[in-house]
């Protein structure tokens, strides 16, 4: 066999230089392998030992599995009220399946582990808030409420860690979490309250007036800006926090954005009651957070306003009913039963506050019917210009002038504003006439009107307002013979007076001025009115023997007037138109008599006839 040396291991090289003493030395180490290995055997089967391991496995701290969030997003856009909660939510896992705690610190600084307990926050952080015990794997919850002083502060970092509280070694999870997005993650942001120092109004106001309130307010905020603020008035101390809202009536609020001394403007009804009205002012800012200082109250008056009466809602009629002009048709006196209707509004409602009338009883209102030559202004219910000719005046007494009202419709509450009413007069005979009739009165060119002004319960008088339905008063000539006869005394026949020497007179007792018509009947001893005289030449009298003038003329006096039985004869007396109303003092007209007895008489006696007088408007000129 051939070896080829320089290609094996040394170990070949040697292999045949086996000594006898290395052969020996095999054997040996064979041996006690073999007999160690056997008897380590054979000696297990004769005795036994043990020895333990021991190993620490150490604890491991809880992780997030779902991070940590405020529940409701706080921001500089959606910032947690004063006074309210803020939460964080987060889901922690522990490895031991240990429960595990959410707690929430002002930084980042490591937190503190407690045996059997919650942790705490590094002691130079601000603890915002810890979580109970919550079984790992489960939602965890923690809140805090804020307020308005430290350690809160507008814009206030969070960090947050799950800990557990192993009892030997508790631990917290290594890294912190801020959040699960921008929307709801650090910092957490506090509003605080706005702050009213102030609530009043400018008051008081008429009906349909404006009426401001305003307040001396501001917000402490500066994060990102100071926030806008709000007024709201309500009619009481009721103010729902959740909506913001009155819980009563609302009454104004604020429109405008305004960062101080915020304000409200209230237009008061057309129609309210002139009383004391309650107002309560509640300020809030931006955000909905209300002030402290809430609920101050600042009432506000509404003033009384005087009564309206428009000319549209005066009436005016004579006693012949609506529509007909006014007449006086009772010589010498007053004719009852014209009419004036009108109506009363007023911006205080016709009920009060007191439940009671808002207006006074009509017959203490302004009431005035006058010719429209005197007017409103002079004739203006004051009683100072009452007269019988042109004005007639409610200031003055009821026994110079009857007026008397009565409401002719009803209140049904505080939600009507008029109430309407009906007065009777009564006019003297002496009430200038304003048609013009067969004679153009003076007056003509004029009309009568009525003037109405409300008066309220606190004595308010509103204007004077005249009718747009102003009526005639019709002219009325009347007279009346102050003496029933006219005596001619003694003559024998075939004699007469020589002059017109026997007189009647009568008196002006209607409102023109006044002459005469007169007719008569012949004389005679058996004359009634029911009788007439009989055609005698001898006991007859006719009546053409009667004359008759304005003056005491000579009986054949070609002027003298001719007595007519059957035709009037006007004597032009220019009676004036009477002034005043006592008969006394009336305009008189005298009318001269003369008498011729035909000298066929031959039947002696008393012998009577008849006379009529007719009243005749004079010539304008002459009244």
């Amino acid at each position: 066999m051939t070896y080829h040396n320089e290609n094996l291991p040394q170990y070949v090289k040697t292999a045949g230089k086996i000594t006898v003493v290395t052969a020996l030395a095999g054997l040996l180490v064979f041996m006690f392998a073999f007999i160690f290995d056997v008897g380590t055997k054979e000696f297990n089967k004769v005795s036994a030992g043990v020895a333990t391991t021991t190993l620490t496995v150490l604890n491991t701290p809880p992780v997030f599995t779902v991070g940590a969030y405020e529940v409701v997003e706080s921001s500089t856009s959606t910032p947690t009220n004063s006074s309210y909660s803020i939460q964080w939510s987060a889901i922690g896992t522990d490895a031991n399946a240990a429960d595990y705690y959410l707690l929430i610190c002002s930084t980042n600084a490591s937190p503190t582990p407690v045996n059997n307990a919650a942790p705490t926050c590094h002691p130079s952080n601000i603890q915002w808030g810890v979580s109970t015990a919550t079984i790992s794997g489960t939602q965890a919850y923690v809140s805090t409420t804020t307020t308005e002083v430290a350690p809160f502060g507008e814009s206030n970092d969070w960090f947050a860690w799950v800990c557990d509280g192993d009892p030997t070694d508790p631990r917290c999870s290594v890294i912190p979490v801020q959040g699960l997005s921008a929307t709801n993650s650090s910092p957490f942001n506090v509003n605080k309250r706005p702050v009213l120092s102030d609530f009043d109004n400018n008051g008081p106001v008429d009906p349909s007036g404006t009426l401001t309130f305003f307040s001396t307010s501001s917000d402490p905020d500066t994060v990102p800006g100071e926030d806008e603020i709000y007024l709201i008035v309500c009619n009481s101390n009721s103010f729902s926090t959740s909506t913001d809202t009155c819980g009563g009536t609302f009454i104004a609020s604020t429109t405008i954005s305004v960062l101080s001394d915020a304000s409200a403007t209230y237009t008061v009804p057309s129609l309210i009651r002139d009383d004391v009205y309650p107002a309560f002012g509640f300020l809030i800012d931006k955000h909905g957070h209300e002030a402290l200082a809430n609920g101050l109250q600042a009432n506000f008056t509404v003033n009384n306003v005087p009564p309206v009466v428009v000319g549209a809602d005066i009436e005016i009629y004579g006693n012949a009913g609506p529509g007909t002009d006014l007449v006086v048709d009772q010589p010498g006196a007053e004719t009852p039963s014209s009419t004036i209707n009108f109506t009363v509004t007023d911006a205080n409602s016709c009920i009060n506050a007191a439940s009671g009338s808002e207006f006074r009883d009509p017959n203490d209102m302004l009431i005035t019917i006058f010719r429209s030559g005197i007017g409103s202004s002079t004739c203006d219910g004051s009683g100072t210009n009452y007269d019988p000719n042109n004005c007639y005046d409610s200031g003055v007494a009821t026994t110079t002038w009857n007026l008397s009202c009565v409401a002719s419709s009803t209140c049904a509450g505080p939600g009507q504003d008029y109430m309407d009413y009906t007065c009777t007069f009564p006019l003297w005979f002496i009430a200038d006439p304003t048609d013009d009739g067969a004679v153009t009165s003076p007056f003509a060119a004029q009309n009568w009107s009525a003037g109405v002004a409300g008066v309220d319960d606190d004595f308010a008088t509103g204007t004077m307002a005249t009718t747009s339905s102003p009526k005639e008063l019709v002219s009325f000539s009347s007279l009346d013979v102050l003496a029933n006869e006219i005596s001619y005394g003694g003559i024998e026949p075939g004699q007469n007076t020589g002059t017109l020497s026997a007189t009647s007179t009568i008196v002006n007792i209607g409102n023109t001025g006044l002459d005469q018509l007169v007719k008569g009947e012949s004389m005679c001893g058996t004359f009634s009115v029911a009788t007439e005289c009989p055609v005698s030449a001898t006991s007859t009298i006719p009546e053409f023997e009667q004359k008759f003038g304005s003056s005491s003329l000579a009986y054949g006096s070609p002027i003298a007037l001719i007595l007519a039985s059957t035709t009037d004869q006007e004597l032009e007396l220019d009676v004036k138109k009477a002034t005043t109303t006592p008969l006394a003092t009336v305009p008189r007209g005298i009318t001269y008599w003369g008498i011729r007895v035909p000298a066929s008489i031959t039947l002696a006696g008393a012998y009577s006839g008849l006379n009529t007088f007719t009243a005749k408007t004079a010539e304008t000129a002459d009244w």
